[in-house]
């Protein structure tokens, strides 16, 4: 039987509520007024995630027990795909997919799992495959199949092409050189918008941020 989720203890829930809420218009699920970090916390007390779902919370704390978990890539693939129907907000995605613990004896075949993840026609599990492979793949080595397969994806959903925007400027930040050259490669709407990430980000430097002027 699932378990039922009590969230009334957690203080000053109508005002986080409202603020979730406002940030989570995509979401089917409204907010219990629980923050994400009060969510990981919890999730650590659950071995399982049969979460009776009723609130984003419900959603956010079943990703989180599945992604801490401690087992093997083959078991955890198939617990994330049992939850993909579930990523029904940026918030989902791009929390559980930071949260995701991976063995270091099977980082190859979930980095070549998450890479073929990106052609998903699901807009919110092609944006949880890149969310992955930024929060956890992202080196010198793997940043041009990354960029390639981001600038191969044909969307006008908006939190995908968001997605696509922030892994454009997270690798901006990290690898300049090599990712000047795909900003030509996005389509002009994600390019404008890969953009003006980079120029947000206080990591950024001034002298990349000119750059951007010329790509």
């Amino acid at each position: 039987m699932a378990i039922k989720v009590d969230w009334s203890n957690y203080s000053d829930r109508e005002r986080k509520a409202k603020f979730t809420n406002s940030l989570t218009p995509e979401s089917p699920y409204k907010s219990a007024g629980v923050s994400v970090l009060e969510v990981k916390k919890l999730a650590k007390t659950f071995d399982s995630d049969d979460i009776e779902i009723n609130y984003i919370e419900d959603v956010l704390l079943k990703g989180f027990i599945i992604a801490f978990k401690k087992e093997s890539f083959s078991e955890k693939r198939v617990n994330l795909e049992r939850f993909y129907p579930l990523l029904v907000s940026w918030m989902v995605t791009d929390s559980v997919g930071a949260a995701l613990s991976i063995p270091k004896k099977d980082k190859k075949i979930a980095y070549d799992y998450f890479i073929n993840l990106t052609a998903s026609p699901i807009p919110m599990t092609a944006r949880f495959a890149f969310v992955v492979l930024m929060d956890h793949f992202l080196t010198a080595d793997t940043i041009d199949e990354i960029m390639t397969k981001a600038v191969s994806v044909n969307s006008d959903n908006y939190l995908l092409k968001m997605g696509i925007a922030w892994l454009t400027s997270c690798c901006y930040i990290h690898y300049p050189e090599q990712t000047a050259k795909y900003f030509s490669m996005l389509d002009k709407e994600l390019s404008k918008m890969a953009k003006q990430k980079c120029r947000d980000s206080k990591r950024v430097s001034l002298e990349n941020k000119e750059r951007l002027k010329l790509l």
